[in-house]
């Protein structure tokens, strides 16, 4: 696909690294010529230097042949006029970044006078992340599909886990509960293992489910850690706004920490149920009088990756239960992995993962299959596809145990009149079905493509 991207910051960098690796012929729009020129000799792809809500930038960049124009630069008018502009002039799907609440009020009228495909905010992507992790403390990430109630869930199997040495095929008669191990880490490699493969402590996992087997697995693993019920945040940044929003309904206490006064009072204004601190979260002793030990969890949220990962030590030092750290700089996301036990967020690679998925979705639809949604899992290097079943599809009518499946695929689940269920080798796929397929291969973007050729 021709794809256009606005703004090579850090979101438009890391999509257009992710869909230039992916094959398609893409073109970055920037003011600042020296992040292009580091963009062009670090990926194939075509820099133009200018404002992208300027036309004749547009014209330039060839926009009226773009199947794709994303909008992704720090200014939400930018991103919103430079999406008009290019819809009314010829791409056929356009995208924006926006952050500004008052926007993200409106946001479905804005998508339809704007004729938008899709509109995401970053810090509304991160507290939605955030909050299910919170009312799931187990999981070190949780990713829902629409319209069903299967789950994917990330999580570390802790030193002296019941789950050290369980070969899978044991789990059910085990643990009482059907779910599905569909991927795990150990030592930097990616397995998408068999039934004969045996976990063991220290393992990331990927695991899926329904909600109700998930909850009785981990219960059963003795790993099972209730919601939070108090939640303690540093910095009143706009994802802390967003995420004592989603949590007012929940029961869950809330206290904030923010530095800057005149944020504290806004903060006190538009966020009635929570407790508003001025002062120095950086200050451990402030933290220890407020009672951080005491708190479910901590959230770090600042706009400094440092703070967030030391005071993130810190809390759990302290003994808190549940620790959540934003991290939006890769040289510290490739650092932090044994120095945090528990959970980072990066709003920027969340926002980058919704648009490549939208972009897939968009450019894989075939007789055999559409994309319905596609999640990124273990750091970006397992995909988990859900894929509509069509009736050209070579899967169709036959037992799984007959097929021949790919070795890097695992088949996680099939969602059949809004019931989600675990396939068997007695499993027969049918039209109309939603299917869930876990790969580590990139390549695979129909259905059909998880049938090995031999």
């Amino acid at each position: 696909m021709n794809i256009i991207i606005a703004g090579a910051g850090k979101v438009g960098y890391t999509v257009a690294r992710q869909l230039a690796g992916e094959g398609h012929d893409v073109t970055l729009i920037d003011r600042d010529q020296a992040r292009l020129d580091q963009a062009m000799n670090e990926m194939d792809v075509i820099g133009y230097c200018g404002n992208s809500s300027n036309l004749t930038v547009l014209e330039d960049a060839e926009v009226r042949s773009a199947d794709v124009f994303i909008a992704a630069t720090s200014m939400d008018e930018i991103n919103l006029v430079s999406c008009q502009f290019a819809k009314k002039m010829g791409a056929r799907h356009t995208m924006a970044r926006i952050r500004t609440p008052e926007y993200m009020d409106r946001i479905d009228t804005m998508r339809d006078i704007m004729e938008l495909s899709l509109a995401l905010n970053p810090d509304q992507v991160a507290a939605e992340e955030i909050s299910r992790v919170l009312q799931f403390p187990s999981a070190t990430r949780i990713e829902t599909f629409p319209d069903s109630d299967f789950e994917i869930i990330s999580f570390r199997i802790p030193a002296n886990s019941r789950l050290h040495d369980v070969p899978l095929m044991e789990m059910e008669r085990k643990f009482g509960a059907k779910v599905l191990i569909c991927a795990v880490e150990r030592g930097g490699e990616i397995i998408i293992p068999k039934g004969s493969f045996v976990l063991q402590e220290g393992d990331m996992v990927t695991i899926t489910g329904t909600h109700r087997s998930l909850r009785r697995f981990f219960t059963s693993g003795g790993t099972y850690r209730k919601p939070v019920r108090s939640v303690m945040m540093l910095g009143g940044s706009r994802i802390a706004v967003y995420l004592t929003l989603l949590l007012a309904n929940t029961g869950v206490e809330v206290t904030i920490i923010e530095k800057d006064y005149d944020r504290s009072r806004y903060l006190a204004e538009v966020l009635p149920t929570a407790d508003i601190i001025c002062g120095d979260g950086t200050d451990t002793s402030m933290l220890q009088e407020i009672g951080l030990e005491r708190a479910d969890a901590f959230v770090a949220l600042t706009s400094y990756d440092e703070d967030n990962i030391i005071l993130s030590m810190y809390a759990e030092q302290l003994g808190v239960d549940k620790v959540i750290c934003k991290v939006n700089n890769e040289k510290f996301q490739s650092l932090i992995g044994s120095a945090l036990r528990d959970t980072t967020v990066s709003p920027k690679d969340l926002m980058a993962q919704r648009i490549v998925g939208y972009v897939r979705a968009l450019s894989n639809s075939s007789e055999d299959s559409t994309i319905e949604a596609l999640y990124y899992l273990v750091d970006g290097r397992v995909t988990a596809t859900e894929f509509v079943v069509g009736h050209a599809a070579r899967c169709v009518g036959t037992p799984l145990m007959d097929l021949r499946l790919r070795k890097d695929v695992l088949l996680a689940c099939v969602i059949r009149n809004g019931k989600s269920y675990i396939p068997d080798g007695r499993t027969v796929i049918q039209p109309e079905d939603k299917v869930v397929v876990i790969t580590t291969n990139r390549n695979i973007k129909a259905l059909d493509e998880i049938l090995s050729e031999s």
